[in-house]
Order: C-alpha cells, then sequence, then structure tokens
C-alpha cells in the first residue's frame, strides 16, 4: 500500500487543519475565527564504550539550563514569496525585542524576565548561591538554596507584574523565570518595553500531532534488547519518560505495576519507593533522583484520587488553568476529566509506545494481535496532561503556558526524556515551548518532538530547533492487508482489519444509493444513503469530510455488507475498526473500480481478509506521505528538518477505554507515533550511556540511521523526508563519532537567527554553522564554507566521503585523527555548484568512514542563479526613472531577465477625520470595492497619506471572508496578497490620528499584478556576473502617470523573484529609492505618531500569521 496525505485514529477524523489535534491524524480540524476571548496566538495544528567515558563535565551531557527569554517577532508578514538576503555566508543582523503596537492585544500572555531561571543561576544576585546544578547532576528544587531562589525570582515576578496590575495566573521559576497572565494590549506593550522583561509571548494554542517492537528487531531471543539491554526487564531501567500529551489510562496492561513501598536500606537503580510525604521517588541511572507527584484530580476528574501511580507510573500531573478558564463547562467534552487520566486516547497512545510494559497481549476488534510492548519496557514514566477535549472548535486543544508548565515541572520533578506529541511554529524556532525545551535540553533531558502531518507539501516541518530530534513517521508493516476481488479475475489490494470475509455481493456507488435530499452522498456521512438501494450491497465511499469509521456505520444502518473506502488523491490506507468489513484502497484503484461499476452495475465483487494479489509487497519503511516536509521556514532553509523517521503508520498501542467503548488498544498514525519511539529510543541509549548528552544522543541517532525505501524499493534520497533516515537501535549505542552541542552553542544559534538576548559578548552562530549531523543551504552561490566540530567516541582515523550529485564538495581537512575518546576535531566543508540544476536542491552525504564506523550525516543545498531581494520599493518625482535591486549571482552562465507589469493602481481620493474604525463610509472611514480576475501573482491594497504625520490604518476583507489587516505607526499602509483568489476585495481605510485632529487627504489604492505593460525594463539583460559576485540590476521606468504600481522582476535559473513597488508623484526629478524594505529600521525612524491601541490577528490567503501586514 502506499502512504500519502492524511491518516488514522480510532475516531478517524479528516484533518483539514491541525489547530486541535495532536500531530497524529484523528480528529477533525476545523476553521478557527478570531475570538477576542481566546488566546491571542495559534500554531497548527510529533553498547558501553570501553576506555574513558566522557564524562557530562566534558560536555556530553551538561546538566545546565537556559536562561533568558527571547523577544518574540511577531512583525509585519508580507504574503509575498521571501527569499535570502544577497550576501551569502552572513548572520542576521541583531534585532531589538518587539515593541511594535500592533502585536500586542488582550489575551493571555507568557511573560519572560532576563534573571536566570534556577536550573541554571550560576551565582552573582546578592547573597543568593548558585542554584545551577554541577556538571553531571540534575537540578534539586530540595535544596534550600534553589528554594530560596526561586522565592526570589516569585517575589521579582510579583514585584513587576504589579507595576502594571497584572496578577499572576502561574509562575516559572526553573525551565524559564517568567509568569503567566492575562494582560489588556496596553499591559502587554508596557510590560515589553521593561529592561526586565526579555520576552511578552501569546499563550498559543497547539494541536495534541501489530507491534513496531518486533520491526525494530527489539523483540524475540536474538532482538535488541536481548542482544545489547540485557532483556526487557533492563531495557531503559533507571530512566524517566516524561510524556506531555492528553494525560493516560491508569488501567492500561501497558501501565500496570505494583505498590511502591518506603525505602528500605539504601535506594538502588531503576526501583522506585515512597518517600516520607508519601510520593513516588526514584535512583536513577546518571545518580540523580527523580521526585514525582500523583496529583488528585478535581470536579469531574475526582474519582483520581492519588493513589492510581506505581511502580511504572511514578507521577501523574495534570495543567487545566487554560483549559478551565477558555472552555466553560458546557463546552467541556462529557467524557473529559479535570485529572491526569485520558480520555480521548492520544497520551495513552504515545506513552504506552515509549515506554509501555513489554509482553501485553494485545486484541483488536476480536482479532488477535500477539505480544507487543513500549520501546523501552524497563523506562518508568511521569505524565503530564496539558490537552483538553471539548465539544466547540474554537476552544479546548494544548495550550503553550501548560506546556510551558509541564516542562518546566519536568525539570524539577527530574525526568531525562521528554516526548511532545503537539504541533508547533514552522516560522519560529524561538516560541516559548521551544526555549523551555531548550532549558530542558541544557539540563540534560533529550527531547523528541513531531514533525507535523502536513505533508507531502514542502515547508511543513515544524519543531525546527535544532536542540529537539524532530521524527518523521514512517511505515513498518504490510501484515494487515485485504483485497476487492471482482468476479472478472481482477484484484485490488488495500488495507484492511477485518476478520471476517464478505462473499461475492452485489456493489454499488454511493453517490448512486443517496437518500432524498442528501448533501455529498458519495461521502457516506450519517442519513445520506438509502437503505432500498444498499441492503445486501458492497458500497464504495469516498474519504473525505466524514470520520472513517462513521461511513461504516452509515453503510451498515442502511443495510450493506461491506465497504470498499476508495481516496479520491493518493493518500494513506488506513486501518479502522469498522462497522462492516471494509477495504481501504489508493489511486488508480479507486478509478478503475468505479470504471468497472459504471460499465457493469451488475457486477460483483468479495472482500477478503488477505491479500490475494499475488502481487510482491512493497519495501518497508516508506515515508507516510502526511509526514510534514522540509525545508524549514525558519531559518532560510540552513538547517535540516525532521532529524529521524520511525514507524508512524497504523501504530498499534494503548487507548482509553472512556473515548472508545471499553476497547484498551488500537490503532493510530502520525507522527505523533513516530516521536515516541525516539522517546523510547532515547531512554534505552541514556540507560546505557546516562552521561551522554542530548546533541550526542541526536547524533549518534542520525549518524547510524538507515535506509527509508521508495515505492519500488530503490533509496529514498529526499532528505526533507527523511531527515538522516530510519532510526536504528542496533547501531546507535556505537556511533563512533558524535556533533555534540551544549547551551552556548544554542544561544548563539538563537542570536544567529537574528534575536538579540542581550548576553554581552555571547556572539552569534550562523544557522548553517550550527553544530548538527546534518548540513542544509537555501540559497547557494560563491563558495560557501560552513564548520562542524566532532567528538570521538571511538578513537581511529577518519576519512571524508561525500556524494552530492552536481556539486563540488570540499572537506578540509579531509582526514581526522583521533587518539583517545573525547578528543574533538573541527574541520569545514566548502559547497560550490558544479552542474546541479538551480533553483532545486542537491541532496546527498558526508560520511566519516573509520574505525569500522559510517558516520553519515545528510545534505541538502540549493544552488541558486541570483539572490535578490524579495520586495524593492522605489519612488519617482515624474515618470520616469531607475531603481538598484542588490543581487549575487550563483553561476557563471547569463542569467536573464523579464519584467511583470508594471501595473497601476486603481485609486481613490479621500479626505477622513480621525475618528474609530467603522466598516462603512463616514467621516473617519472609506471603503473601496475591487474586482481581481483569476491567475494574477500580486493583489496590493494600499491607502497613502498626504501628511506623514497623520496615522492611517487598513483593513481588506478577501472574497471568501477572511481578513487582512495592517494597522502599524506608520502614515500609510500596505496589504499584499500572494496568488490572491479571484473575486471582490473590499478595503476600510480608518484615519486612526493626525496633527490636531485635523482632516487629512490620501488614495485608496488597489493594484493587481498583470503580464508585462511595456513600462518597465531591467539592465543589464541578462545579467553577467561570475559566480558568488555581488551586483546591481537596475529597474527603469519611463512614462508612468501619477500613482502608484507593482511588478515583478524574474529571472531566469528558479530564482526566487522580486516584487516591486513604484510610486509615481507628480513633477519632474530625480529618483529616491525607498529603502525601507531593505532596511526596516528606517521605516520605524520615520514613524511621527506613536501609539498604543488592540489590534486584531488575522490570517492572510495562505493561512499564515499575518499582522499589519
Amino acid at each position: 500500500m502506499s502512504y500519502s496525505a492524511i491518516s488514522l485514529y480510532s475516531v478517524n477524523r479528516l484533518v483539514l487543519s491541525n489547530y486541535k489535534t495532536c500531530n497524529s491524524l484523528y480528529q477533525a480540524g476545523r476553521f478557527r475565527p478570531s475570538n477576542p476571548d481566546r488566546p491571542v496566538h495559534r500554531e497548527r495544528v510529533h553498547v558501553k564504550l570501553t576506555g574513558k567515558s566522557p564524562a557530562r563535565g566534558g560536555g556530553f551531557r551538561r546538566a545546565a539550563a537556559f536562561s533568558v527569554g527571547i523577544p518574540l517577532l511577531l512583525g509585519s508578514v508580507a504574503a509575498v514569496p521571501a527569499t535570502a538576503a544577497p550576501a551569502t555566508g552572513q548572520v542576521p543582523s541583531v534585532q531589538q525585542k518587539n515593541l511594535d503596537p500592533k502585536d500586542y492585544q488582550a489575551g493571555r500572555y507568557i511573560v519572560v524576565l532576563a534573571e536566570k531561571p534556577a536550573a541554571t543561576y550560576a551565582g552573582g544576585t546578592g547573597d543568593l548561591s548558585a542554584t545551577k546544578p554541577q556538571s553531571g547532576k540534575k537540578l534539586d528544587a530540595g535544596r534550600p538554596e534553589v528554594q530560596r531562589y526561586q522565592q526570589h525570582l516569585e517575589t521579582q515576578q510579583r514585584e513587576i507584574a504589579k507595576d502594571e496590575s497584572v496578577q499572576i495566573k502561574r509562575n516559572f521559576t526553573a525551565a524559564i523565570n517568567g509568569f503567566a497572565a492575562d494582560l489588556s494590549a496596553d499591559q502587554a506593550l508596557k510590560l515589553a518595553k521593561d529592561p526586565k522583561v526579555l520576552m511578552v509571548a501569546p499563550d498559543t494554542e497547539n494541536a495534541p500531532d501489530y507491534s513496531t517492537t518486533d520491526f525494530l528487531q527489539l523483540s524475540g531471543p536474538q532482538g535488541i534488547w536481548n542482544t545489547s539491554f540485557g532483556g526487557t526487564e533492563n531495557a531503559g531501567k533507571g530512566v524517566v519518560v516524561g510524556v506531555i500529551d492528553s494525560g493516560y489510562t491508569p488501567s492500561s496492561p501497558f501501565f500496570a505495576g505494583t505498590d511502591v513501598k518506603p525505602l528500605a536500606g539504601n535506594p538502588e537503580v531503576g526501583v522506585p519507593y515512597r518517600t516520607a510525604d508519601g510520593k513516588i521517588a526514584m535512583l536513577k541511572s546518571d545518580g540523580d533522583t527523580f521526585v514525582g507527584e500523583c496529583q488528585k484530580g478535581e470536579g469531574t476528574g475526582a474519582a483520581f484520587d492519588g493513589s492510581a501511580c506505581n511502580s511504572k507510573v511514578l507521577s501523574a500531573r495534570y495543567f487545566a488553568d487554560d483549559f478551565k478558564k477558555y472552555v466553560p463547562e458546557a463546552n467541556r467534552a462529557p467524557e473529559e476529566v479535570l485529572s491526569p487520566v485520558d480520555v480521548g486516547s492520544h497520551g495513552t497512545h504515545t506513552a504506552s509506545t515509549a515506554a509501555g510494559n513489554a509482553n501485553v497481549r494485545a486484541n483488536l476488534g476480536g482479532r488477535d494481535m500477539g505480544i507487543t510492548g513500549g520501546v523501552a519496557p524497563a523506562a518508568k514514566l511521569s505524565i503530564y496532561k496539558v490537552c483538553w477535549e471539548d465539544t466547540d472548535p474554537n476552544t479546548g486543544g494544548c495550550y503553550s503556558s501548560a506546556s510551558v508548565a509541564a516542562i518546566n515541572q519536568a525539570i524539577l520533578d527530574g525526568v531525562d526524556v521528554l516526548n511532545y506529541s503537539i504541533s508547533g511554529s514552522t516560522s519560529t524556532t524561538t516560541d516559548p515551548v521551544a526555549l523551555a525545551f531548550l532549558s530542558a535540553a541544557s539540563a540534560g533531558v533529550f527531547v523528541s518532538a513531531s514533525a507535523g502531518n502536513s505533508g507531502p507539501t514542502a515547508s511543513t516541518v515544524n519543531h525546527g530547533a535544532p536542540w529537539l530530534t524532530t521524527v518523521a513517521a514512517s511505515s513498518f508493516s504490510t501484515e494487515l492487508q485485504g483485497t476487492v476481488e471482482f468476479e472478472d479475475g481482477s484484484k485490488y489490494r488495500g488495507a484492511s482489519l477485518m476478520a471476517n470475509n464478505v462473499p461475492a455481493s452485489p456493489l454499488v456507488l454511493a453517490a448512486s444509493a443517496a437518500a432524498a435530499g442528501a448533501a455529498s452522498p458519495e461521502l457516506c456521512g450519517p442519513n445520506t444513503l438509502d437503505p432500498a438501494k444498499v441492503a445486501g450491497k458492497i458500497v464504495v465511499c469516498d474519504r473525505g469530510v466524514v470520520d472513517r469509521v462513521a461511513k461504516s456505520a452509515e453503510v451498515k444502518r442502511t443495510g450493506g455488507v461491506g465497504m470498499i473506502l476508495v481516496n479520491v488523491t493518493p493518500s494513506s490506507e488506513d486501518v479502522d475498526q469498522h462497522a462492516v468489513p471494509t477495504v481501504h484502497v489508493n489511486p488508480p484503484a479507486t478509478q478503475q473500480i468505479k470504471d468497472k461499476l459504471a460499465a457493469n452495475p451488475a457486477i460483483k465483487a468479495a472482500l477478503v481478509n488477505k491479500d490475494t494479489t499475488g502481487l510482491p509487497q512493497e519495501p518497508q519503511p516508506q515515508i507516510a506521505g502526511f509526514s510534514s516536509r522540509g525545508p524549514l521556514l525558519a531559518t532560510d532553509s540552513d538547517l535540516l528538518k525532521p532529524d529521524v523517521a520511525a514507524p508512524g503508520v497504523a501504530v498499534l498501542a494503548g487507548v482509553s477505554p472512556i473515548g472508545e467503548a471499553g476497547a484498551q488498544f488500537g490503532m493510530m498514525s502520525g507522527t505523533s507515533m513516530a516521536a515516541p519511539h525516539v522517546a523510547g529510543f532515547g531512554a534505552l541509549v541514556l540507560g546505557k550511556n546516562p552521561t551522554w548528552s542530548p546533541a550526542t544522543v541526536k547524533s549518534a541517532m542520525m549518524t547510524t540511521a538507515t535506509d527509508v525505501k521508495n515505492a519500488d524499493g530503490s533509496r529514498n534520497t529526499d532528505v526533507f523526508a527523511t531527515g538522516a533516515g530510519q532510526v536504528s537501535v542496533a547501531k546507535v549505542l556505537d556511533p563512533g563519532l558524535v556533533y555534540d552541542a551544549n547551551e552556548t552553542d544554542y544561544l548563539k544559534f538563537i542570536q544567529g537567527t537574528g534575536l538579540d538576548l542581550g548576553i554581552p559578548d555571547l556572539g552569534t552562530t550562523a544557522p548553517r554553522d550550527m553544530n548538527v549531523a546534518s548540513f542544509a543551504l537555501g540559497s547557494l552561490t560563491g563558495r560557501p564554507e560552513v564548520t562542524r566540530t566532532v567528538t570521538a567516541l571511538t578513537p581511529g582515523l577518519y576519512r571524508a566521503q561525500v556524494n552530492v550529485p552536481g556539486v563540488k564538495v570540499t572537506v578540509t581537512p579531509s582526514i581526522l585523527n583521533f587518539s583517545a575518546v573525547g578528543e574533538k576535531r573541527t574541520f569545514k566543508v566548502k559547497f560550490e555548484n558544479a552542474s546541479a540544476p538551480t533553483g532545486q536542491f542537491a541532496m546527498g552525504s558526508l560520511v566519516w568512514q573509520g574505525a569500522g564506523k559510517n558516520v553519515a550525516s545528510p545534505v541538502a543545498v540549493r544552488p541558486q542563479s541570483v539572490v535578490a531581494p524579495a520586495n524593492a520599493a522605489f519612488s519617482s518625482v515624474g515618470g520616469t526613472g531607475q531603481g538598484k535591486i542588490p543581487v549575487v549571482s550563483g553561476t557563471n552562465a547569463p542569467v536573464s531577465m523579464t519584467v511583470d507589469g508594471l501595473s497601476k493602481a486603481d485609486s481613490t481620493a479621500v479626505e477622513l477625520v480621525p475618528g474609530p474604525l467603522a466598516l462603512a463610509n463616514n467621516t473617519s472611514n472609506a471603503m473601496k470595492q475591487v474586482t481581481v480576475a483569476a491567475g494574477s501573482p500580486l493583489a496590493k491594497f494600499s491607502v497613502f497619506s498626504s501628511d506623514e504625520n497623520a496615522d492611517f490604518d487598513l483593513l481588506v476583507f478577501t472574497p471568501d471572508g477572511k481578513q487582512l489587516a495592517s494597522q502599524t505607526v506608520s502614515a500609510s499602509e500596505s496589504v499584499s496578497v500572494s496568488n490572491p483568489k479571484a473575486g471582490v476585495y473590499t478595503m476600510f481605510a480608518n484615519l486612526y490620528a493626525s496633527p490636531n485632529g485635523q482632516p487629512t487627504k490620501a488614495s485608496l489604492d488597489a493594484a493587481v499584478l498583470g503580464a508585462n505593460m511595456g513600462n518597465a525594463s531591467v539592465s543589464p539583460n541578462p545579467l553577467r556576473l561570475a559566480n558568488g559576485t555581488a551586483g546591481d540590476v537596475t529597474l527603469s521606468w519611463q512614462n508612468l502617470e501619477p500613482g502608484s504600481y507593482i511588478g515583478r522582476v524574474n529571472y531566469s535559473g528558479g530564482a526566487t523573484p522580486t516584487f516591486v513597488s513604484v510610486v509615481v508623484t507628480p513633477g519632474a526629478g530625480a529618483v529616491v529609492p525607498d529603502d525601507e524594505q531593505t532596511d526596516p529600521g528606517k521605516k520605524d525612524k520615520k514613524d511621527k505618531v506613536k501609539k498604543e491601541k488592540k489590534k486584531k490577528e488575522f490570517q492572510d490567503e495562505s493561512g499564515s500569521s499575518n499582522l499589519g501586514i
């Protein structure tokens, strides 16, 4: 079977967007309109070495946590393509924290303060002793010094909050120094300006994203559990895996354990005991002690009295503040409980996959599925419930403040591994959750995060931070299959869990069996089929919109005997517990089956519960179509994600009987299911090598990963789908060399992305130079060089071998010699395009071979014919002029250029007086409607003020009702929409303020980019510059009437075009280039009116965040 696009869980709702779902595909996503009572920003919605072993102090496992917050940049986002800066190999200039009023509105925020949290405080504040744990240790929350310093931080937080009359909802003192609070727009902005505050970030609501252990060769007498880890009773022993998700099912056999008794004698590694205050503690393999808490439920969750924790689940907590605040009781799912208990199955599934008990016999719908278990069966679990079920598509889900609180608590508890199968940002590596995870990684916690379920679309991967191990989903089994056997002898194979066969029976297309008045009957939704047309037949139902199991339920309701579920477009084939026997097929079978019925409506077919086609089985593993892909948007594609792949298709694990009609086992698909496999692998590795840092564990997984296959059996070389490849526990314990990194490296990386941490003399590291076990360049021009450092776990002589088709790669030095464990060597890699196509990524690998090891890293570089700015703006007095566009050549060949436009805006003169925004034509607001034809690459809507000291705002409604806004402190505003939908756009211009409240004139302009208008040209054309050379392209225009114009300069070779705007004022004179877009700071300096007002967040045409575009 093939694997692409959507996937499963036994609830089986088609995912349209991941606002509310985890990174497993199990719940319907729906469009969420703005809601002023919600959080203000939402993200879419996871061998014992011989000789001297490097100690943690040597950098393999640094018990330190991230100490500062980072200003979240939520500045204007233009809905036009972005590109890398013209210069290659440069680090973006450091930016100051965001103080733009438009980015702050009423809602819940996380306020991060500058002073270090307890996990990284090294002293220096008055008489407060250092609390940062010594190298090789974790934070001891019980130490008086730690408690005193945490009290100091909370006092500081209260003082800052009191200054702005803010009521703190939750304090954070370990992972970050900060607090969560409900803020007005004015409070948020004032706190952001406070020098003691480094970040005021919106509390985001994220989405919660047979035996895999057999496939991974963990089980069996010769399995890796036995050969490398001492059997299931020792695989992961002494390690605690924290799972941040939707809770757990105490009654599941995966979590069965014994009562924990008080300590008698000295503690033993991996043996839990009760502390004097009744909590469960355990001495871990790294020498630290985990101490948890079994938190009692409240209200609907009162039945969880805190006694369910045992020798397997040492701790269970829940974080319900946001859920209780934003979701009224009437909207909470009837089955939801305020306790650590899981009602939706996602958390139970991920926790049981990572570290569930071994030797659990699973039964699915009456079918014996054999013996299964978690990846690290001897590891212990600590549960952190942050995801909640409700009945309102605008509420519920997983709030970022809850996730931060859970990470904060996990650090204090002392976990070794965290699994996070919850969606995240695709556009930043520094949201509050990512920063909290940096604290965890700095404290020695290995973090596995799901890559997302938005594949196969490019640049959809989330969790892009280098301190996270980001996991793609792969297939692993072809056992659960069925066959559609037509009486003419043709057979079609698909996914199936049916226990019983269906003999040859008549068939009917659902579209031909519609009930009277039913809409979209082909989807087999509830009450859409006519029993008279269905009884005794096998129904062919299209996938989509309706829960998959609801489709088979409708077939059963109307008397159908079976269902053929067909994917209309290539997608995953999913194994579900259907109401009638079902086979799920993919194109081309879809159309072939429909064509057979159209040609012969009387034809019969049987459904058989095994593969009878005789066709060869598809090779495994393959990347699931739904698995999110790179390149990573957050770093201009200069960091490669995902990192590795793991099983994530039709994974069998535990589920919650509350939401599954009493079932204890179920199948789910998604990167949510892949991530806990890697979390389990991390627990196995740390059980054997407790001194390894999270970066070392990640590097070992990447450099020892194995191939992922294509459907034809060939090696999948798309590293943006596979990362380094499929994790291999057989090799991960002995990687040879590792790419290690510590907290300082990550902080330099953050500053290298352009964010100012305010740490003196810290320096910067460009994303391309981050010391990870992969190499990526989003724009290859000239001969850029990147740097890496490797650390020896196995001494010896290693030689570099590189294969990137079409690209000349030079490694210096190409031979590395290590005489002892722990030695480090630095090397440089230079890339130069030789013959690879421009505008496309060339992919390959760099392998260090030696000492019997192959230390392999994926490589992805994109040669460009030219790198130019995405936007350029000019103005001229008079209709003739020119302006320069800076470029860097990526080829020695000539680059030809064309111009679209310049297209003149339709302009309407208005004169307004200051007043509130209203969707009307009145003295303070002007409305204009514009029709946009199909096929235009860009539409730009603007209001141009005649007085630069005035302040106009702009609101645009798209044909489908979406709202786009530009409401900055500038006099004039613009909204750009790339690839706009055809239809009528409605503009509203509002005069917010003017000097002395006087009337102010403006023009309301709408420009739609068309073909070449013959009024502009570029020179020199073609562009002839040596590879890597910087130069200018001159845009010239002539005979333009006064007004505003838009255009686009296109470059041959697949380079990203430059969108241009030209404003012409009456008269004749010199051209005045407007370089605000290449130096945004100049725009701020020109703003004369400073205002503080509540702003709404809107969505652009592509659905991305569009604040003040």
